[in-house]
């Protein structure tokens, strides 16, 4: 950690402007200022946490207001300024790109039922969290629906839903491609689909902004625009240096997922595979437009793909539609995905063709090897982690941030009642400069699978 060493990041480096606002439609239908300032001092405290994003904020109000500790929270852009405000609103479950199977086989019936058992509980904090904390952020849906886009994948869903139900307990009901129709939607990829709870969607944007409302009633320090850029040892703390100022404190959480800048703490570096995931929404559509689809749900839903797509209607009867795509990460390549993603929509979607895209923009959601999130401590430092949702975040970071608050406190794992799946640093990729490379090939194999709907 005493050594400095430039942080460097893995795609063009117009991702990661953190003082520009992401042209997103959330931002423009989220008005709120919370006045917060950047740090231009040097300050000090027991603990501070990097990342102003659902993690981070409720690891930081849990730390106050269970163990009344005294927190400084920093955040490099604006609050929520990555994944949390920028992602498609979908409450679901697992945050996991491992299959149940493999979870079983790899870590056994009763980690994997604990794991399951976590992530649904994840989902009803979020919920708990909107409620408790009074959030108005436009909650739709009462469930998640997971629909096979091709009649080869219909049996695969019903397996998925009777495992669910089976071993889980998690509520799931199968519908036919007419009974989707009838409740969902029809179009040119939809062969039936099952629902489970919990599931809802919401505005991420709203959501975040109101857990640092909540944060700041309880006299949480915020300063956003505060990128750290380097963390030295000094005397048994840390020093957390910013550009215009510094930190002392006895210890450090990382809450920064995808947007994790490499260099910053050796023992973290090549761990994360950031995977940019980009998302379009349509003008408003009429009942009309609507109807030629028999598009009726608010909840949100994904498909069978391999190369997921992703899509709900909002409240003011706009299509968001979100897959993985963009792999450089300039806003051109932006730009080009966008196109391709509306090509997407309209094959799906055939009577839409005229429906024109308002919004386009993207974000970073974070991989690793081990394919579940991660939550622990650095050994033999005071320094905490939570990051690697799979793009599952609003019902997995929030819950996160909450346990972590925990071991923090406690600073001892082992008083971490959670599954172990969770636990510990994933492994670091082979090469870590080829992370990019390495997930342009699985994207490759990926599209090859998805053409052949294998």
């Amino acid at each position: 950690i005493s050594k400095y060493k430039k942080m460097k990041n893995i795609y063009h480096s117009d991702i990661y402007k953190f003082n520009t606002p992401v042209k997103s439609y959330w931002e423009d239908n989220s008005q709120e200022n919370l006045n917060l300032e950047k740090l231009t001092k040097d300050v000090k405290s027991e603990i501070v946490v990097i990342g102003g994003g659902y993690t981070g904020l409720l690891c930081a109000i849990n730390l106050i207001e269970n163990h009344n500790l005294d927190v400084i929270l920093v955040e490099a852009g604006k609050i929520g300024w990555g994944a949390s405000s920028r992602n498609a609103g979908f409450n679901c479950l697992p945050p996991s790109k491992m299959s149940f199977k493999k979870m079983q086989s790899i870590y056994g019936n009763d980690e994997t039922k604990k794991f399951y058992k976590n992530s649904v509980e994840g989902s009803n904090y979020t919920k708990d969290i909107i409620k408790e904390y009074n959030i108005d952020c436009d909650v739709t849906g009462d469930n998640n629906f997971v629909v096979a886009h091709h009649k080869n994948k219909f049996e695969q869903i019903k397996e998925q839903a009777e495992v669910y139900k089976s071993e889980f307990g998690i509520e799931t009901e199968i519908y036919s491609k007419e009974e989707f129709n009838e409740i969902g939607h029809g179009g040119t990829e939809q062969y039936g689909a099952f629902s489970y709870k919990p599931g809802f969607a919401i505005n991420p944007l709203k959501f975040v902004n109101g857990i640092a409302k909540h944060a700041l009633s309880k006299k949480l320090k915020i300063f956003e625009h505060t990128k750290v850029d380097q963390i030295n040892k000094d005397n048994g703390s840390y020093l957390l240096k910013t550009k215009e100022g510094s930190i002392r404190s006895k210890k450090i959480v990382v809450a920064t997922n995808g947007f994790y800048q490499e260099g910053l703490i050796p023992q973290m570096d090549g761990r994360v595979l950031p995977v940019i995931s980009n998302i379009i929404v349509t003008r408003k559509l009429n009942d009309d437009e609507l109807n030629a689809h028999n598009f009726k749900t608010f909840s949100p839903i994904a498909n069978t793909k391999n190369l997921l797509y992703y899509y709900r209607k909002l409240p003011d009867n706009r299509i968001l539609f979100g897959t993985r795509g963009d792999l450089s990460g300039s806003d051109q390549s932006n730009l080009d995905m966008s196109k391709k993603m509306e090509k997407f929509l309209k094959d799906i979607f055939p009577k839409w063709s005229n429906i024109n895209i308002e919004y386009n923009w993207r974000g970073l959601i974070a991989l690793s090897q081990k394919l579940t999130p991660s939550i622990g401590k650095i050994d033999n430092e005071e320094i905490y982690y939570g990051f690697g949702y799979n793009g599952v975040g609003v019902s997995a970071a929030p819950w996160t941030g909450k346990q972590l608050s925990k071991l923090v406190f406690s600073s001892n794992s082992k008083d971490l009642d959670i599954s172990k799946i969770y636990k510990g640093l994933p492994k670091k990729f082979i090469f870590p400069k080829l992370r990019v490379f390495y997930f342009r090939l699985a994207v490759l194999f990926y599209n090859i699978k998805d053409k052949f709907n294998i």
